[in-house]
């Protein structure tokens, strides 16, 4: 009867200790600063991933988000999937591109300058 117990409690605890943990969305924080480095706000900030086309299915998967940049020159974005996404920011006649890499459950931060 000991035996099955022990038994018993090597099985629950097996379960518990390889349950999966739930992943977080991937974050980003794009600050756009001027070429002093000072906040803009109002910046119009584009995360996009290029047109992706799963071989077997056919599926396009086009990944897009607009958000315009807060007084600390911020702009916060939240995605389901890690992904590589072009940034693209506009405000009046300057502008700048770059590229960003989300991870699963982190929240990844990166700096443009706006020229």
């Amino acid at each position: 009867m000991l035996r099955y117990a022990f038994i018993l409690l090597i099985a629950i605890t097996a379960v518990t200790a390889s349950s999966c943990k739930k992943t977080k969305p991937c974050k980003a924080v794009i600050t756009v600063v001027d070429s002093l480095g000072d906040p803009v706000a109002g910046a119009k900030v584009i995360l996009r991933q290029d047109s992706v086309v799963n071989a077997q299915t056919g599926v396009r998967a086009d990944l897009y988000q607009e958000q315009f940049s807060a007084g600390t020159g911020e702009a916060f974005f939240e995605f389901e999937w890690e992904a590589v996404l072009n940034v693209e920011i506009s405000k009046d006649a300057l502008s700048a591109k770059d590229y960003i890499r989300l991870e699963q459950s982190e929240e990844i931060r990166k700096t443009v300058v706006l020229k």
